[in-house]
């Protein structure tokens, strides 16, 4: 059986190969391919450089093919090639398989309804969160557009697989075959891994570096990267701290920020990492991880932090309530209370231990072997459906 996939996704190329920064992953992709003989990837590229490919994972593999666009034009997504080929992938497909939000994917999601085939949408994250808070205004004139024609092909689906287990499925609500289940990729982790993370912080000594994390595109301000910036303005001078971002972008976004501040001496753009142990290595020298996102979906981001043992602070939005504790949960846009809960966990040790032991225990729940057992099960009883 033959999958097409479609989504927004920017899917870096060199050559004949294909990389992301992302989680669409090679190893991510064989999930589908427990189901189907190949599949389609039909999204957008942008070349890269060869010095670049070190710090990106792998897409192309065996069976995986790749019928992309360089940038999307919405006219050629509604009259011209973009349409016509987004048809011929639906038409030559045996399922189809939808990541919204995603421009490509309501024009997927339009088309397909035409015709009597089988498909699932994955949600994955609320596009008027994202496009309202994404710093722009054609971003405020597009989020009540995309809200609109995204809860309308929700409701309409006949299979929705949600990452969250409420936030989303009560703003874009189906009430025909859906499940919620996270698209996260954590491998079963070692108590070991807490036990080190305990160790850390009991052997944290008054006045060392305390380093805090945040993982996040640069080039979107829904991650919450100044009102970072600005909390630890609040405390430079009486804590030794370090804010660390990792993620793809551009530093110059934020350079001035920094400066303006005047924490431009503890402030480190870390880059980009492979995914997986990279990541985690980066995480485990992290003493505090930071998500005071303006809006999200189920962070896959967080929850790596929390099988890391990471004590988290995160703001009330979007899925990050179901994941860490009312206790470590501060309101959008609000430095002054980040600040104080940074400091809340500097001056508490067996605070700092207790959250760590919560949080680890709870990202046990979005193992990867947990969930694809949950979306394997979900996906045969579709697909067997369609065989009747």
């Amino acid at each position: 059986m033959k999958l097409a996939f479609f989504h927004d996704a920017r899917l870096k190329k060199y050559e004949d190969n294909y990389y992301t920064s992302g989680g669409l992953t090679n190893d991510y992709l064989q999930r589908y391919l427990k189901d189907f003989t190949s599949i389609t990837l039909c999204t957008r590229e942008e070349n890269i450089e060869k010095e670049k490919i070190g710090k990106l994972s792998i897409v192309s593999g065996k069976n995986i093919n790749f019928d992309t666009v360089k940038k999307i034009n919405i006219f050629s997504l509604l009259f011209g090639k973009q349409k016509k080929k987004i048809v011929k992938n639906i038409k030559d497909s045996d399922f189809v398989i939808i990541r919204m939000p995603s421009i490509i994917g309501v024009i997927a999601c339009k088309e397909i309804n035409k015709i009597n085939k089988k498909y699932l949408i994955e949600m994955v994250g609320c596009p008027f969160d994202a496009l309202w808070n994404y710093g722009t205004i054609l971003g405020k004139i597009a989020a009540p557009i995309m809200y609109i024609l995204n809860k309308y092909y929700i409701k309409k689906a006949q299979n929705v697989v949600y990452v969250s287990n409420e936030f989303l499925q009560r703003r874009y609500p189906n009430k025909n075959n859906n499940l919620g289940c996270s698209d996260v990729n954590i491998k079963q982790v070692s108590n070991d891994v807490l036990q080190q993370r305990i160790r850390k912080i009991e052997n944290k000594k008054e006045g060392a570096t305390v380093k805090l994390g945040l993982i996040g595109s640069l080039n979107v301000k829904y991650k919450g990267h100044n009102i970072a910036i600005k909390a630890i303005s609040k405390l430079k001078d009486k804590y030794n701290i370090e804010l660390h971002f990792l993620g793809v972008g551009n530093k110059e976004n934020w350079i001035n920020l920094v400066k303006k501040y005047k924490v431009n001496d503890i402030v480190y753009f870390d880059g980009t990492l492979p995914g997986g142990e990279e990541v985690y290595k980066w995480l485990d020298d992290i003493d505090i991880y930071l998500m005071p996102s303006l809006q999200e979906g189920l962070p896959r981001a967080l929850i790596e932090a929390m099988s890391r043992g990471c004590p988290c602070i995160g703001t009330k939005v979007g899925g990050i309530p179901e994941l860490i504790g009312e206790e470590c949960i501060i309101p959008r846009k609000n430095e002054k209370k980040l600040a104080y809960k940074i400091v809340e966990l500097i001056n508490d040790k067996e605070k700092m231990k207790s959250i760590a032991k919560r949080n680890f225990y709870k990202s046990q729940e979005y193992e990867r072997e947990k969930l694809d057992e949950k979306m394997d099960k979900f996906r045969k009883e579709i697909l067997d459906e369609e065989k009747k």
